[in-house]
């Protein structure tokens, strides 16, 4: 099957999933007022790739069938290969300000470092390096869009890891195996065709919990328990969140059956090596985290682009104090757009012979990310004022009795009142309400937190040249 369609894609998701919100079983994940929105966006993304002139942007011929298939499956051996996905995500995520976190492009990478890192996998089994290969074939001929789920349920700490139950496999059959347990965030997981568990590495992991595999949302003994939906009634007044209030949800596993076929990992005995797990975890993100860079970077253009635009409808832009906010969201934006050239541009070479962006500018680039993203919200905060609260609804400018005293009494430059209400309210969603908050939580946390990326920074990076060069000008000689 070639890349589908929108409809098609909707159609998939009417499967008898069990998806509960508000405490009731959701008959319908595309067509549930709260749920609705962002499945209609994901099927349009589908849609984009049947367009003549988007067709070369997002998609190559399948190595089997030379039918389209989804460019994120491209396996990169060049730096114009990886400059090719980089142009498909940001013309994906520009389409959605930037927020829009797990497309199946995305999802789509870590398939991909999965199927880089067979060697590994097949090491514990053969037979897994066999299953990840068949299933990233499986995935990019059937165009399929994925969640992945690998954060442990949320616990008190002081418990010690033995009185924790984690996701586990509780039986081994002749076909598959049985699994039992819960992840805490399975974000897009409700639009998913797919799951892919991944057992993120914590102390004390025992063997039988640590296992990667792919699931159907529909398998018996599946659900999903939403959180909080953040998408509000008032459409015209959001221009985000009715669209792209990417679903979280809790995933529970009632011994859930998984055949043999659609096991990646499973590890028999506790290894010999006590990195192979971090090792093992950080290759299966493959170039998910360099997605995450484009996806910010598209993010801070649309950012800066809400401050400037502000500063002309008020009237502030040739102030001193807004011009020192807009060179400090320009220096944002063009700080991760030279560390993702960086990335692109000095990769490395993956085990198996692939071409992936260099881990370290691209780490930097994460922790630069962390640290600037709530500034840059901060400064849309202040650029704005009082007025990013008090944006009247669109109902309210359209009414016959207080429409018109809110433009006289509000007036723009040029009389764009209305104009500069709908920037307000594209502010609103993206520094102050629930949606905006949601959206830093995800950023502060996706792919590990600060402390932990700054970690990883450190301990895989050579500071040995360094080192010498300082001793040598300190006249130091070691022998």
């Amino acid at each position: 099957m070639p890349i589908r369609r929108g409809e098609e894609y909707l159609e998939s998701l009417r499967d008898g999933r069990r998806v509960w919100l508000h405490g009731e079983l959701v008959e319908d994940v595309t067509a549930h007022p709260s749920l609705k929105g962002c499945a209609r966006s994901v099927a349009a993304v589908y849609d984009l790739q049947h367009v003549p002139a988007h067709r070369d942007l997002l998609t190559i011929p399948s190595p089997v069938t030379q039918q389209p298939v989804s460019l994120a499956y491209l396996l990169p051996h060049s730096v114009e290969d990886l400059t090719r996905q980089r142009k498909m995500y940001e013309f994906l995520v520009r389409r959605a300000g930037g927020v829009a976190a797990r497309l199946p492009q995305h999802l789509a990478t870590v398939v991909l470092g999965l199927h880089d890192s067979r060697d590994v996998l097949g090491k514990e089994n053969p037979a897994f390096a066999a299953n990840v290969t068949r299933y990233f074939e499986y995935c990019r001929e059937n165009d399929l869009a994925i969640a992945t789920i690998f954060n442990d349920p949320f616990h008190h700490r002081s418990h010690p890891q033995s009185k924790q139950e984690y996701l586990k496999v509780v039986e081994r059959r002749a076909d598959g195996i049985v699994v039992r347990g819960a992840k805490g965030v399975g974000t897009q997981a409700p639009y998913a065709n797919d799951i892919l568990c991944l057992t993120q590495p914590r102390p004390e992991l025992k063997p039988e919990e640590v296992l990667y595999f792919a699931v159907p949302v529909n398998s018996p003994g599946l659900q999903l328990i939403c959180r909080q939906p953040l998408a509000p009634p008032n459409p015209e007044d959001h221009p985000l969140s009715p669209h792209w209030d990417e679903m979280d949800a809790m995933v529970l596993f009632d011994n859930v059956f998984i055949p043999w076929d659609r096991v990646f990992y499973l590890r028999q005995s506790d290894p010999e090596d006590p990195s192979l797990y971090a090792r093992l975890f950080q290759g299966a993100m493959g170039i998910g985290p360099w997605y995450v860079l484009v996806r910010l970077a598209v993010k801070a253009e649309v950012l800066l682009g809400i401050c400037a635009a502000m500063a002309e409808y008020l009237g502030t832009a040739k102030q001193p104090h807004v011009q020192l906010a807009l060179a400090d969201a320009i220096v944002y934006l063009e700080t991760m757009r030279a560390f993702i050239h960086s990335a692109e541009t000095n990769p490395v070479r993956s085990q198996s012979g692939l071409t992936l962006p260099n881990w370290i500018p691209a780490q930097a680039a994460r922790i630069f990310s962390i640290e600037g993203y709530p500034r840059m919200l901060q400064m849309i905060r202040e650029l704005c004022g009082s007025g990013i609260l008090m944006s009247p609804s669109e109902t309210d400018m359209n009414n016959s009795e207080v429409g018109h005293q809110i433009r006289r009494f509000f007036v723009g430059e040029n009389e764009r009142t209305q104009e500069c209400f709908r920037m307000l309210k594209l502010a609103w969603e993206y520094a102050c309400d629930s949606f905006g908050s949601r959206q830093l939580l995800f950023e502060m946390y996706n792919v590990a937190s600060l402390a932990t990326n700054k970690q990883r920074l450190v301990n895989s990076y050579d500071l040995s040249p360094f080192v010498r060069l300082a001793k040598e000008l300190a006249g130091i000689n070691e022998r």
